[in-house]
């Protein structure tokens, strides 16, 4: 078994940063003792985290400690050696992320992460799912908010469909039904980074507008177009919808998902995500405010003035984000819907709900990413079900059911409702 005999179960690479302090809290918390350790640039910086944890567990003021560099192959490979899973919290992917993936590819190493860069991610599949398919290692992107609410999501949809109808839902769709929490310094890095590529680079801009950029190759596309873009009024839910600002991240990943599973909820499954706004006029006038804020965001980081302007003076630095006060009132609240047949006019459906009583972007990413390293650790023997053995995998088709029961067991809602 690929990472057997190894120094470490978890190495959390970009320990010292804002979400990898918080991944490595979680884990002082609810791993067993020696059995991960922190990674990253700078050995003062470590030494200061590892102190700080040293409050969460006395074992951790024993903690291992690695330097390694994204520009140093050698440490990283020296690191990759060492770990059953690289956890890296190390973006903007894009500029930061290939090395680690590539040391864990040839070192033996499974390896997880938290972007939402979907064009890197497609990069990731187009230069290394063979690779990482032929040595059985697995590397699985988007294990945060984005996108593991959404993909088992509609993977819990889909087996109630099919206990229920004998066969899978035509079509799905994911409301934001309430969220709550901040954001950080390095998911707006991540978001400049990808809106600057997007700008000088016409693939960049053609993977991020394809709804099946990261369809296994050969693969023809579904029916689904583009995420929603204006205000709508959804008579199903009785309220106004408007755009979700991660659907064009996780609506390509719940359709990997349901390839890499074998078409398991049908070639012609369609999928979409929105913002449920509320009822009236308020729901409406609410829905357009941020249709235009987001809009306005989104322009702002295409141009060169613009992005000074907001990382200078509107947006948080990178290393800074919301205060663990901020964070502990953070909550989240996801539906999906699933339709007997396409068409969401009526008709026989199922829902499940998926949230979390801590703000979604950190407190959940944190607890979400840590679950699914400590997942992978333990091996494919512990994930139930026919899943691939290896490639460039999402949550679902990675982890699965035991995935969910995990999340579960530590806090999590995923219910039937």
């Amino acid at each position: 078994m690929m990472g057997e005999g190894r120094e470490f179960d978890v190495i959390v690479f970009g320990a010292t940063g804002f979400t990898g302090r918080l991944v490595a809290r979680y884990l002082a918390r609810h791993a067993r003792a020696g059995s991960w350790a922190i990674a990253g640039r700078s050995e003062e910086k470590l030494m200061e985290l590892r102190a700080d944890l040293a409050g969460e567990s006395l074992e951790a003021g024993g903690l291992s400690m690695i330097q390694a560099d994204v520009s140093d192959g050698g440490s990283l490979r020296a690191l990759a050696r060492r770990a059953r899973v690289v956890c890296s919290t190390v973006g903007p992917y894009a500029l930061y992320g290939e090395p680690v993936v590539e040391a864990c590819i040839e070192e033996g190493a499974d390896y997880c992460d938290l972007t939402g860069e979907m064009d890197w991610v497609a990069e990731m599949i187009e230069r290394h799912h063979e690779a990482a398919r032929h040595k059985g290692v697995r590397v699985v992107h988007s294990c945060g908010f984005d996108s593991v609410p959404s993909d088992l999501g509609v993977l819990l949809m889909q087996q109630e469909a099919i206990a229920r109808w004998g066969r899978p839902a035509g079509q799905g769709k994911y409301y934001l039904w309430q969220a709550r929490g901040g954001f950080s310094g390095g998911t707006i890095a991540s978001a400049a980074e990808t809106v600057e590529r997007a700008a000088g680079d016409a693939r960049v801009r053609a993977r991020l507008s394809d709804p099946y950029a990261l369809y296994p190759s050969g693969e023809l596309p579904g029916p689904d177009g583009q995420p929603q873009d204006l205000v709508k009024y959804d008579r199903e839910i009785g309220a106004w919808t408007g755009p979700f600002m991660m659907a064009r991240v996780n609506e390509k990943v719940v359709r990997r998902s349901n390839a890499l599973r074998g078409f398991e909820y049908g070639r012609e499954f369609t999928y979409g995500e929105v913002v449920r706004m509320g009822p009236g006029v308020g729901g409406a006038l609410g829905g357009w405010a941020m249709t235009l804020g987001l809009g306005g965001m989104v322009a702002g980081l295409a141009f060169r003035p613009g992005r000074w302007l907001l990382k200078r003076f509107v947006l948080p630095k990178p290393g800074e984000g919301p205060s663990e006060q901020v964070r502990k009132r953070g909550c989240f609240r996801t539906r999906v819907y699933g339709w007997k047949e396409v068409g969401l006019r009526g008709g026989e459906r199922v829902e499940v709900e998926i949230g979390a009583d801590q703000d979604p972007g950190y407190g959940a990413t944190s607890l979400m990413l840590a679950e699914s390293a400590m997942l992978l650790a333990e091996g494919r023997e512990a994930v139930s079900g026919g899943l691939p053995r290896g490639g460039v995998l999402t949550p679902a088709s990675a982890l699965g059911e035991t995935l969910i029961e995990r999340l579960r067991s530590a806090g999590m809602i995923f219910r039937v409702l």
